[in-house]
């Protein structure tokens, strides 16, 4: 967080600062955030396709969100890009199918192959997307997102 100078006040002297939210900071929320998401980062096994779309559209909102008001570097933005665009991918690809209300796995493996295809994608692009926007502002994403399921 940044501080900028406000105004200054005479005859007994004072300045005033005010906070100012960063880019960095912002992408420690989304962090925060993305590291909530049972989505991503909880392997268990059986999922309710209902409640997975409902997670990724509010993934997708926290992803605008978050780059309203403040600057980040072009590095940034296309990973933020890359994970709006798997958010889209996954609503997509899951608005196509014709599932039933609890799909389980098997082996390790999601039992509808369609379904387990949209999963390991949008997976794939946040890891991805999460491990550029580590790299770029040198924090940490905290939780694992399991490759293998």
């Amino acid at each position: 967080m940044k501080y900028s100078l406000n105004g200054i006040s005479t005859p007994f002297g004072g300045i005033s600062w005010d906070k100012e939210i960063t880019g960095k900071d912002r992408l420690k929320y989304l962090f925060l955030f993305l590291e909530s998401k049972r989505i991503l980062t909880n392997p268990i096994e059986m999922e309710i396709p209902e409640q997975c779309v409902q997670s990724v559209l509010e993934i997708k909102s926290v992803l605008i969100e978050i780059t309203k008001d403040v600057s980040v570097s072009d590095i940034d933005l296309d990973a933020i890009r890359s994970m709006v665009n798997a958010c889209n991918t996954y609503l997509d690809d899951i608005n196509k199918m014709n599932l039933p209300h609890i799909v389980y796995k098997n082996d390790g493996q999601w039992e509808d192959s369609a379904f387990n295809i949209a999963m390991k994608n949008f997976r794939s692009k946040f890891r991805s997307s999460i491990a550029l926007i580590e790299k770029s502002n040198k924090i940490k994403f905290e939780k694992i997102i399991p490759e293998k399921w």
